[in-house]
């Protein structure tokens, strides 16, 4: 039994011998390469700041195509209506007769 437990205690002392060199790699490459991540984070603050205009000019042109199309679906439906509308005004205009001018 005791021959076990030395087992565990080796299998578990390898295990966090390789977690401490692993992490201390990590460490090492991550300091290592730092330098390169930071031209990277400039680099894109960089290409973000060129590309904002752009991405604000194409929504706003985008928000106004879409209330035009909204505003389009709205009022196409009328449309029977306001031709409807327009043809009884021809008609009343049309077959109205003039006013008398008044006579002084």
């Amino acid at each position: 039994m005791i021959e076990l437990l030395a087992l565990l205690t080796f299998v578990l002392f390898g295990v966090f011998v390789i977690g401490l060199v692993g992490g201390v790699l990590k460490l090492v490459f991550w300091l290592l390469f730092l330098p390169l991540r930071l031209i990277g984070g400039l680099l894109k603050l960089f290409v973000g700041i060129l590309l904002l205009p752009i991405f604000l000019v194409l929504g706003a042109v985008l928000l106004l195509g879409a209330g035009l199309v909204a505003v389009l679906g709205l009022l196409i439906p009328l449309l029977p209506f306001l031709l409807a509308g327009f043809l009884i005004w021809g008609l009343v205009k049309l077959l109205s007769r003039p006013a008398a001018a008044p006579s002084s």
